[in-house]
């Protein structure tokens, strides 16, 4: 049996498209509309992975986010966050936080959103044929930025020059 993967966006073509997208890479896919459905979701099929957009109807996605890690038996499965109007840095401070595992900036291309999923469920039979996560760089905990710091180092930058330009 496939592992399977909750995928909740209200928009239908996006729906579509990683329906099929995991579906041929050889995974079982559930699709929720809004926060709420798709809670209702998660906790009746227990997902591997969920795959959330962040502006959701009825449940917002970081509340949808905080909903899971306050749950026992929910709290363990993998989150990957997608926005088409948050950006890096407020989607870094969610992952950072401990909200999401991984975020994906829409439009996003297949092959990085499967990386990420494989980077946290191992490749499936039909995904020989695909990049592996470890060929694609994964915006997470350890992953080196440009000038090779990790992600929390420019996030703990971030939040002090923030911090000092306040006290001013």
């Amino acid at each position: 049996m496939g592992k399977k993967i909750l995928v909740i966006d209200d928009d239908r073509v996006i729906q579509d498209s990683l329906q099929e997208l995991f579906t041929d890479a050889g995974y079982i896919v559930h699709l929720a509309a809004d926060g709420i459905s798709g809670f209702e979701l998660i906790t009746r099929e227990k997902p591997d992975i969920i795959v959330a957009d962040i502006l959701l109807p009825r449940m917002h996605g970081i509340a949808l986010c905080e909903k899971i890690r306050s749950n026992d038996e929910l709290r363990h499965i993998p989150i990957i966050l997608m926005t088409g109007v948050y950006k890096d840095v407020n989607l870094r401070m969610h992952v950072h936080k401990g909200l999401a595992d991984d975020f994906i900036e829409k439009p996003f291309r297949e092959t990085e959103l499967l990386a990420k999923i494989e980077h946290f469920l191992g490749r499936t039979d039909k995904a020989d044929s695909l990049p592996t996560a470890g060929e694609a760089p994964l915006p997470g905990r350890n992953h080196k930025s440009h000038d090779h710091k990790s992600i929390d180092q420019d996030l703990d930058e971030l939040i002090s020059w923030a911090r000092n330009r306040d006290k001013k």
